[in-house]
C-alpha cells in the first residue's frame, strides 16, 4: 500500500533562481524504513520540509494517501529553544492533539496514551523537567515520544541525530528499527551518514539536488564497487 507519493517535485526558495530540489520522484510504501541520504546542501532537508508542508513546492506534487493525523514529523533536536518553558510531560501530552480539536483539556485516554509513550521511551523520570534543560539525547527521546502519541502510520524525521554522539545515535536508530518492526510504523528519515543507517534501513534514496539513487543498501554498495572497478 502506497502511503506517500513524491511526483516530479522541485523546490526553490523565494528570490533564488536555482532549485534546492529538482525533479524528484519516489513512493513510500506501507511498512518501509527509508533513509534520504545526502551531504549538507544536497536538498534532503528542503525536500522533507516540502513533504510536511513547511516550505512550498515550486513544481510537482506531493500526495499523501493517509489522513493528516496519521503522519508525524520530528525535526532536528538542535532547533529547540533552551528557554522553552514546557515540561517533558506537557510536550509528550501535546502529541495527542488532533487537527480541528478545540477542547481546552486532555482526556483520560490522552493521558494514558502519553503515559504509554513515556514508558516506551523510558523518560518517566524526566516528566517535570523543562525540555530546554535536557541533553540532546534526552530531547530526542521526548520528541519521539510526542510523535509516538499520534500512533502514526508514517513517521518523518529530518536529521534527528544531528550533533549527537555516536552511542546515542546508535541507540536512537535501534529505537526506530524497533518501531518499524514491532509497530509496523513506516519511517522516512533524512541523514547525512550512510554507514550509520546501513544496518537498519530497508531502502536508501541518495540526494544531490536531484535523486541520484533509489534502492537497497546492498544495491548501493554494489553500484559503488562497480564504479571503483571500472
Amino acid at each position: 500500500m502506497k502511503l506517500l507519493e513524491v511526483k516530479n517535485v522541485s523546490i526553490a526558495y523565494e528570490g533564488d533562481k536555482n532549485y534546492a530540489v529538482e525533479d524528484v520522484s519516489f513512493n513510500i510504501e506501507d511498512g518501509e524504513y527509508v533513509c534520504l541520504i545526502g551531504s549538507n546542501g544536497s536538498g534532503k532537508s528542503t525536500l522533507m520540509k516540502g513533504i510536511v508542508g513547511l516550505v512550498p513546492v515550486t513544481k510537482g506534487q506531493i500526495n499523501k494517501e493517509i489522513a493528516p493525523e496519521a503522519c508525524a514529523y520530528m525535526g532536528q533536536v538542535n532547533m529547540i529553544d533552551k528557554d522553552f518553558p514546557a515540561t517533558v510531560w506537557e510536550i509528550v501530552l501535546s502529541g495527542t492533539q488532533k487537527r480541528g480539536r478545540r477542547l481546552p483539556f486532555y482526556s483520560k485516554k490522552d493521558k494514558a496514551t502519553a503515559k504509554e509513550a513515556m514508558d516506551t521511551f523510558e523518560i518517566n523520570e524526566l516528566a517535570d523537567r523543562r525540555i530546554g534543560n535536557l541533553s540532546g539525547g534526552q530531547q530526542q527521546r521526548v520528541l519521539l515520544a510526542r510523535a509516538f502519541c499520534r500512533n502514526p502510520k508514517l513517521l518523518i524525521l529530518d536529521e534527528p541525530c544531528a550533533g549527537l554522539d555516536p552511542v546515542i545515535t546508535e541507540e536512537f536508530y535501534r529505537l526506530l528499527s524497533q518501531l518499524n518492526k514491532t509497530r509496523h510504523m513506516t519511517i522516512l528519515m533524512a541523514s547525512h551518514d550512510m554507514e550509520q543507517v546501513a544496518s537498519y534501513a530497508s531502502r536508501v534514496i541518495v540526494m544531490n539536488q536531484t535523486k541520484e539513487f533509489d534502492g537497497s543498501i546492498a544495491q548501493w554498495k554494489e553500484r559503488n564497487q562497480s564504479c571503483r572497478n571500472f
